[in-house]
């Protein structure tokens, strides 16, 4: 909900967070990869649809392998060191962001390399942002082992 209101109010240079991803991501963590899966390829074809999304089918691509990449960390935190932990995660985010600004800017990548690789590095920091702010509310570590009854 917050992507289809607000992506156009954040939206700096070309560059917007990604709240679907955030979303995709705690769902993949706490209910594992298959229901993560599942909701982020309908929830990626549902903000393709509305017109959020700016290639038909990138969404729904991308979050898909970001809540299958995340699900495998479904509860992993005990069992991994906690810096490989957050490191995978922040890097499975930062994958995802890579696939999109691979997408959306592939003429700046062939033109200015550099130029690409700092768009990328500012979508994924202005996502990132607001994934910090979520931490102090519910820190990835619970979500990776929170009880599903």
């Amino acid at each position: 909900m917050a992507q289809f209101l607000l992506v156009d109010f954040l939206s700096l240079n070309m560059i917007r967070p990604d709240f679907l991803v955030v979303y995709i991501f705690y769902i993949s963590l706490v209910y594992g990869k298959t229901t993560g899966v599942l909701t982020g390829f309908l929830l990626g074809l549902l903000s393709d649809l509305s017109g959020v999304g700016s290639f038909f089918g990138l969404s729904p691509l991308s979050l898909s392998v970001t809540a299958y990449l995340t699900g495998y960390l479904n509860g992993k935190y005990e069992r991994m060191l906690p810096y490989l932990f957050h490191g995978t995660w922040i890097s499975i985010i930062g994958f995802h962001f890579i696939i999109i600004s691979y997408v959306r800017f592939q003429s700046i990548l062939l033109s200015d390399p550099i130029a690409f690789w700092i768009k990328c590095f500012m979508s994924f920091s202005y996502t990132m942002m607001f994934l910090l702010i979520i931490q102090f509310f519910y820190p990835v570590k619970e979500a990776s082992h929170a009880e599903i009854n």
